[in-house]
């Protein structure tokens, strides 16, 4: 295990600082397989690229016959757009303050928002000159967003609400069911997913017999998506964390640590043996600060991968980030690890987000060296 941890031919690709590395084999495998799962169910796929962010990824999603997405921000959907994507969700509450950006994105493609509160609705069919889809959000449990599904006469009252404005168009009801994160293995996210698409259903119905029309659903979580085998009543799913997989999914049971798509190259700068701990550079500022308790109650990081030569392994026993600062993470290791790994050495950490863990970078490194460009949705886009 000690030898197979260091990933040193990586630095003939110029690599000597963080690097993010994408298995382009990997990435492409999960979205055949999410692909594949939803036309075998009949369900319209409509992924979510905030994960990726990236126009060369979301290519490898037009060879899967994908031609509808979802996105974060009016941001992030005019840089898809721009990119020849014509039917966008963004799957985030509406900002009245970008109405401007919204016309925009709905003068170049066909533009689906999210609300959640009559005020909303409102402020759009005031201000918004190009028409627009409009979902309905639903909190199915997640406590987040969207109106609370025990909320009958809210949900009516605001489908009421866009049935009324020329600008809106009632498309349906949307929801993501992010305390699946949360659940205990796969049981739990199966338990998730069966009373999240129960809620939306009832609601479904009663907008139908309310004869508010035609009412579809949209379902939206990763780990649900992955693990479930039945969408009754479902229209739409919008997973996009399975793209890359990460060690969170992993923990669940919605993939496997072969499924994890993604990595950050980090060299060794130093060694404690007092502590029995390797020094990385590649902090928070590289990983993001999303953790997992491991089985001795420790907050971990992330953690090292075995390296196989052409690509990472699943982890490696006894070694863990358990410390990040700005720019250090310390890794706990075993004595075989301390002896074998010295400064100067590349490891490959996985991450325990990938979401965040990508969106700290411009770029992929491929594992053949080639650069993919990557949105970064924390710079804020010039006019």
């Amino acid at each position: 295990m000690a030898a197979g941890i260091r990933a040193n031919e990586l630095a003939a690709f110029g690599i000597c600082r963080p690097t993010l590395l994408l298995d382009e084999r990997r990435a492409r495998r999960n979205i055949e397989r999410m692909a594949r799962k939803a036309a075998a169910a009949g369900l319209r796929f409509r992924p979510h690229f905030k994960t990726h962010q990236s126009a060369a990824v979301g290519d490898w999603f037009r060879a899967a016959g994908v031609s509808a997405i979802t996105v974060s921000s009016v941001d992030m959907g005019l840089y898809f757009a721009a990119h020849g994507w014509r039917d966008l969700t963004v799957a985030f509450s509406a900002n009245v303050l970008e109405s401007d950006k919204i016309d925009s994105l709905a003068g170049a493609c066909t533009v689906h928002l999210v609300v959640d509160t009559p005020e909303t609705v409102a402020a759009l069919a005031q201000r918004l000159r190009q028409p627009v889809q409009a979902w309905v959000e639903i909190d199915v449990g997640g406590r987040r967003a969207g109106v609370p599904w025990d909320q009958p006469d809210a949900v009516l009252a605001l489908v009421r609400a866009l049935r009324g404005t020329a600008s809106l168009r009632f498309e349906g009801l949307l929801t993501h069911a992010g305390h699946s994160y949360e659940a205990e293995g796969v049981a739990g996210v199966l338990e998730v997913h069966g009373t999240s698409i129960t809620r939306m259903t009832r609601l479904q119905e009663l907008v139908r017999g309310a004869g508010l029309g035609p009412c579809a659903v949209s379902i939206g979580d990763t780990p649900c998506c992955s693990l479930a085998q039945a969408f009754p009543g479902v229209d739409e799913i919008r997973p996009g964390n399975f793209v890359f997989y990460d060690l969170t999914q992993a923990r669940l049971g919605a993939c496997t640590e072969d499924d994890i798509a993604v990595a950050v190259a980090c060299p060794v700068v130093g060694k404690s043996r007092e502590r029995q701990q390797l020094v990385l550079y590649g902090g928070a500022v590289h990983l993001s600060k999303e953790s997992l308790r491991d089985a001795a109650g420790r907050m971990t990081y992330g953690r090292l991968a075995t390296w196989r030569g052409d690509s990472w392994g699943p982890a490696a026993a006894g070694a863990a980030l358990v410390s990040l600062s700005q720019e250090h993470g310390l890794v706990a290791v075993d004595e075989a690890l301390l002896a074998a790994v010295e400064p100067g050495d590349l490891v490959v950490v996985l991450p325990v987000h990938s979401c965040l863990c990508t969106d700290l970078y411009g770029e992929y490194r491929t594992l053949q060296g080639a650069s993919l460009p990557r949105r970064q949705s924390n710079l804020v886009p010039r006019d």
